[in-house]
C-alpha cells in the first residue's frame, strides 16, 4: 500500500508586526523573557560562544508564540522610535526595520515609522 501525501497549502494568517500594548499579560511576559534571553546570548557571543542557533531558535519560538510571521534567520525587535506621535510599540522582524544611531547605539525603527518620520541619528 502506498500513501501519497499532498503538499500543504500555505495559508498563513500571521501578521508581520504586532503592538506590545495589544499583547496579553502572558505574551508580554514571554516578550520580556525573550529580551532577557537575547541579552544573555549576546553577552555569551561577545565572550566567544557560538550561540547563533540558540538565538535564532529563541526568536522563532517567540514569533510563533506571539503570532508574528518571522522570515527564517531573522530576529524580532521592538521599534524604538522616539519621534513617533503615537508612541510606537510595534514588534516586528528586524529585516522590516531601518536603523538609526542614538549616541553610540544602533536602534531599530519599524517600517511604518521609517516611512512616516525617518530618524537618521543624533
Amino acid at each position: 500500500m502506498t500513501l501519497t501525501l499532498e503538499r500543504p497549502v500555505h495559508t498563513s494568517t500571521a501578521t508581520t508586526a504586532i503592538s506590545y500594548r495589544g499583547l496579553t499579560p502572558q505574551q508580554q511576559n514571554g516578550w520580556h523573557s525573550l529580551e532577557t534571553a537575547t541579552y544573555d546570548l549576546e553577552q555569551a557571543a561577545k565572550a566567544g560562544a557560538n550561540v547563533i542557533a540558540e538565538l535564532l531558535l529563541a526568536h522563532a519560538t517567540a514569533a510563533l508564540f506571539l503570532g508574528v510571521d518571522l522570515p527564517a534567520g531573522d530576529t524580532l525587535v521592538e521599534c524604538s522610535c522616539e519621534g513617533c506621535p503615537e508612541d510606537c510599540d510595534r514588534i516586528t522582524a528586524f529585516s522590516e526595520c531601518a536603523e538609526y544611531l542614538d549616541g553610540d547605539t544602533q536602534r531599530p525603527q519599524c517600517g511604518p515609522c521609517a516611512k512616516d518620520h525617518r530618524r537618521y541619528g543624533d
